[in-house]
């Protein structure tokens, strides 16, 4: 139990870090594109949540990389006995499955929210060779049965997404927050991350 205490206290730190990049981001985003601060309040969730992922996950960024190619590619060898692992990652994913079809038409059918769900969990797992962290197949099976979970929670919860959604979202809205957020945690994140680090510590 301390030891997932400590992985959400590092990832509040990661988030607040990149909340430094992502606010006034938001704030010119608001004014060129978004032109609502509904969606652009709404907007500014997902892309912590899309944050904080990415920090759990132990994304890369240009501080850091290093190549070590772990694969495993045999399904459910590893997830069985380490099953809580394996009930975090679906976990992790639920908002994802639940984010999208709220917010974008284009994803209010499943199939098309699990593409979103299996594009992002192999990025992910791609990104982990520049860690030296493990490459699993576990990883995919459980992201994508968490997006689906979190897709079926958000077609109860709108009632089949005839109302509590985001109206006239555009395809680009998504594109132009998960590349951001990308960029963020990437390029400038770390800096401010280390920063903090050392303000604490």
């Amino acid at each position: 139990r301390r030891r997932e205490m400590y992985r959400i206290y590092i990832t509040l730190m990661e988030v607040m870090a990149a909340a430094v990049f992502i606010i006034p981001l938001w704030m010119i985003y608001h004014k060129i594109c978004f032109h609502s601060w509904k969606r652009t309040m709404i907007y500014m969730v997902f892309a912590f949540y899309m944050t904080a992922v990415l920090a759990l996950v132990g994304f890369p960024n240009i501080t850091l990389l290093k190549i070590e190619v772990t694969v495993n590619v045999i399904p459910f060898i590893y997830m069985i006995p380490d099953f809580a692992n394996a009930c975090l990652n679906v976990l992790l994913f639920i908002p994802f499955g639940f984010f999208l079809p709220t917010l974008w038409e284009k994803f209010r059918n499943v199939k098309s929210t699990i593409v979103a769900g299996l594009l992002t969990t192999l990025f992910i797992e791609i990104s982990q060779l520049f860690t030296g962290r493990a490459t699993d197949i576990d990883d995919v099976i459980t992201n994508i049965l968490g997006t689906i979970i979190g897709y079926y929670i958000a077609c109860w919860f709108t009632k089949a997404f005839t109302g509590r959604v985001l109206e006239n979202s555009k395809q680009s809205d998504f594109n132009l927050i998960c590349g951001s957020v990308v960029i963020i945690m990437f390029f400038f994140q770390p800096f401010i991350s280390n920063l903090l680090w050392k303000m604490v510590l």
